[in-house]
């Protein structure tokens, strides 16, 4: 099976996984957005190592298993294109059209993880974020 095709599998099932959970968890803000993050690191570079962790957001960690992961993100101010097919490539390519265009810088500097995407199941799809924004 080729890569990306093992990837769209591996989303799919994460998908699906949590919507189903999301009817057990009580403090979730909208079980129909999902986030995608990125580690922020070296080994996010080698497909063989690249990490993918998809989320929701919770207004409390209150009733969610404890062997669910946990994350307390920084506010992040980026670029966002959405894009109702879900392509990766064309909402990648307006973001940086845009930073480019108004000179814009991003880093990812300290922080341990970063948000690259969001889908919306019942709204405008699929979003690419870019790295933070330099102040």
């Amino acid at each position: 099976m080729h890569r990306l095709e093992r990837h769209g599998r591996q989303y799919l099932h994460a998908k699906e996984a949590l919507l189903s959970s999301a009817k057990h968890l009580p403090y979730i803000v909208n079980p129909q957005i999902h986030y995608g993050l990125w580690p922020n690191g070296p080994s996010q570079s080698h497909p063989d190592t690249h990490v993918y962790i998809l989320c929701t957001e919770v207004r409390s960690y209150d009733g969610v298993p404890e062997w669910y992961l946990r994350l307390t993100l920084p506010p992040q101010r980026c670029v966002v294109a959405a894009n109702k097919d879900g392509n990766f490539e064309a909402a990648g390519e307006a973001v940086e059209a845009f930073l480019r265009e108004k000179g814009l810088q991003t880093s990812a500097g300290q922080r341990t993880y970063t948000i690259c995407e969001r889908y919306h199941y019942e709204g405008e799809g699929f979003a690419r974020y870019s790295l933070p924004l330099v102040d």
